[in-house]
């Protein structure tokens, strides 16, 4: 079996599906929704990487120096590096670029999101002093660890 041919079913059983729900009565939007799908809008190239090690990228307070990252993350992430893979994920999230991390355990998927994300908390949502800050994340112990790291600098 060819991965590649395999991909390629899937993505055009995906697009079917999701065009057999698809029914706009304006012209217009139509073709450009229709425009949007045909060029990949929902589905886009598979990226392969291998990691056989991590390869580190630097320090969070270097790297929020940069302005890649929000500047509160050194603070909320004292002593964290990042690595390679985490930093091209943050690039593309930061970008407004959808991407999708699968690396193994303790490899830094929750932090990847949440320095993702962190740069566009305030352009989303009308903080107020009694709004909690927001995680997501797939293990407990990172957004536990954020969260009383975050809570010290309210």
């Amino acid at each position: 079996m060819n991965v590649f041919d395999l991909h390629d079913r899937i993505v055009s059983d995906y697009a079917s599906y999701i065009r057999s729900f698809i029914n706009i009565a304006d012209p217009a939007i139509s073709r450009k929704v229709h425009s949007a799908l045909s060029e990949g809008k929902l589905w886009p190239d598979p990226l392969l990487q291998f990691n056989p090690a991590y390869e580190q990228a630097g320090s969070i307070e270097d790297i929020a120096q940069t302005g890649t990252l929000h500047y509160s993350m050194p603070d909320i992430f004292k002593g964290y590096s990042l690595y390679r893979h985490q930093l091209e994920a943050i690039h593309l999230g930061v970008a407004g670029k959808d991407f999708v991390v699968t690396s193994g355990t303790g490899s830094g998927k929750s932090l990847t999101y949440i320095a993702s994300m962190l740069p566009l908390a305030p352009a989303r949502v009308n903080p107020s002093p009694t709004s909690p800050p927001f995680f997501i994340g797939s293990s407990r112990s990172p957004k536990q660890k954020a969260c009383r790291q975050s809570s010290s600098i309210r």
